[in-house]
């Protein structure tokens, strides 16, 4: 296994395990390597394409939430 998929699955723990606000700032860590993984033409796992999913929405939510009506 190479290293970014290590460090791809040590990000997906991370994310799992954090607060929210500390799965907000991971975030862009896991789709640099998500992006990365695809352009080395490398398979990119699910469970990480999942995890940065539902972090994007998320991110948008939170940015919704706090627009004022």
């Amino acid at each position: 296994m190479n290293d970014l998929k290590v460090q791809a699955a040590e990000l997906v723990e991370r994310a799992e395990a954090a607060s929210h606000a500390e799965r907000l700032r991971l975030q862009p860590l896991i789709d640099r390597v998500v992006t990365t993984l695809a352009i080395q033409g490398h398979a990119v796992p699910r469970r990480l394409k999942n995890m940065n999913n539902t972090l994007k929405d998320e991110a948008l939510d939170d940015m919704f939430d706090n627009m004022p009506v």
